[in-house]
């Protein structure tokens, strides 16, 4: 008899990412658990094949007012659908084969008033979500594609880039530690130096860094100088594919010493021992593009797949939508009158 005969989706999806190593960590139920604020507040949907699950799609759902939302977690770059695909397939195979499953896996989404998902950069194919009437948006991210290689990187880095590092190797070090209160402070100068609120809460932070911790796939590095003042600091992830530069930031009253990409080279170096590619995790805001381009890493697209439904939902969404670009509008007249 086949074990897995009774039980529910979700408990098949953990005994999936117990037992896949290629999983991306985003799409893990452990992480879900966290991101989404608990384990009512995700699903997943499954395609079987003899008993196999062949794809998976795990949804974060929450209600904003009156409306049913599936939306990112927290923290949580890309999701999305997870495949297994028959060895073999040509071309044709492999798109047909894909659109069987993702007609399949649509079907079965619940009814929402808005949905958006970011697709892993390994989902290249969105046509089924197309003819579905889903909306997409390009998005990008910068990876650095193969880790073996440093003298490459490193090389391909921009010659300012080289120079901020060796001036930082001459006054800083490295120092990794479990300290989360300690990184947490540095994070936030980030957004408060450009007076935003933070992303993501600490209250989601603290036990995934703990879940992360204790599964050994985090690193948290401070860039240090002779008086102990921390410059900047880094928070790293990894999967068995993948390194994820999670979360960043810098004290601004020690930006000039080239901390930065002093504490990325080190953690590029110290992340080629454990997986085989890395992302620099964003770079859609214009100054972190530009950074990130000077690293040399490779602009990586990835699908913001969206869909709206239900008149009332469609009317609050655009009107959000104007009064931003309203704000936008007033914001650059009183900018360019100073």
């Amino acid at each position: 008899m086949n074990k897995r005969t009774g039980m529910d989706a979700k408990s098949k999806y953990r005994e999936l990412c117990r037992s896949n190593g290629e999983m991306s960590l985003f799409d893990q139920d452990w992480w879900l658990d966290i991101t989404c604020g608990g384990t009512d507040n995700w699903d997943v949907i499954l395609i079987e094949r003899n008993g196999e699950v062949i794809a998976s799609l795990p949804y974060h759902r929450i209600k904003k007012y009156m409306f049913k939302v599936i939306q990112m977690p927290e923290l949580t770059l890309t999701m999305g659908i997870w495949m297994k695909y028959p060895s073999g397939q040509s071309e044709e195979d492999k798109l047909a084969y894909e659109r069987e499953v993702f007609l399949e896996l649509i079907e079965r989404l619940p009814e929402v008033d808005y949905s958006y998902q970011h697709f892993h950069w390994n989902i290249t194919n969105w046509s089924p979500f197309y003819w579905k009437g889903f909306r997409q948006t390009t998005r990008y991210t910068y990876v650095f594609e193969d880790l073996r290689d440093l003298d490459r990187i490193y090389a391909n880095f921009r010659d300012n880039i080289r120079a901020e590092i060796r001036k930082a190797e001459k006054i800083l070090r490295v120092v990794e530690s479990d300290d989360l209160d300690k990184f947490h402070e540095i994070n936030k100068k980030t957004f408060d130096r450009q007076q935003v609120s933070m992303p993501h809460s600490f209250e989601i932070l603290k036990p995934l860094d703990q879940a992360c911790s204790e599964r050994n796939c985090r690193r948290i590095w401070f860039a240090v100088d002779e008086q102990d003042r921390i410059h900047s600091a880094i928070y790293m992830v990894w999967d068995a594919n993948c390194a994820y530069y999670l979360l960043g930031g810098a004290d601004s009253e020690l930006r000039k010493s080239g901390s930065h990409s002093f504490l990325l080279w080190h953690a590029i170096k110290e992340m080629s021992k454990v997986t085989k590619q890395f992302d620099l995790h964003g770079g859609m805001h214009e100054p972190v593009e530009r950074f990130f381009r000077a690293m040399g890493a490779k602009q990586q697209s990835y699908f913001q797949v969206s869909k709206i439904k239900g008149k009332l939902f469609q009317f609050a969404y655009y009107v959000k939508q104007a009064l931003s670009q309203m704000t936008a509008i007033v914001t650059v007249t009183i900018c360019g009158s100073l």
